[in-house]
């Protein structure tokens, strides 16, 4: 299930990031991580804002990600065609600043490891007063 619609995120929550054509793909990603960390009790208290609000707060985390996955990987390929990636050229008096591709697909795969690691933190950060992060009562073996 889908918490947030693009409606929600535009106009509540009030999301500029994410383009309505990537949207639902996002939402769909960070629904299942909803999902996952609640244990699937979040589908039946869908209706709550806070549910929606961290739906689209985890939708713009992955479009981070993603950015910097693919990033990632352009860095990569570049690094591998020259060995080396233009990092900064000024034009009065002439200079040219090179590093390999490996370090700037190093840094956006940081970045994308950052993300992902901030994703609890986001789902606590609005569901922690909802009950749904609850642990009470379970056994994990």
């Amino acid at each position: 299930m889908v918490y947030a619609d693009y409606d929600f995120y535009a106009n509540t929550y009030f999301g500029r990031v994410i383009a309505e054509a990537d949207f639902p793909r996002l939402a769909l990603r960070g629904s299942q991580y909803i999902d996952y960390i609640t244990q699937g009790r979040a589908e039946a208290r869908a209706g709550l804002e806070a549910v929606k609000m961290c739906c689209c707060e985890l939708a713009d985390r992955y479009q981070m990600i993603d950015t910097a996955q693919e990033l990632a990987q352009k860095s990569l390929a570049a690094g591998a065609e020259s060995g080396l990636e233009l990092q900064s050229q000024t034009v009065s008096a002439w200079s040219k600043t090179y590093r390999s591709g490996g370090d700037s697909a190093q840094s956006a795969a940081q970045a994308a490891q950052e993300g992902k690691a901030a994703l609890y933190s986001i789902a606590q950060r609005h569901l922690a007063f909802t009950g749904l992060l609850s642990r009470a009562g379970r056994c994990f073996r």
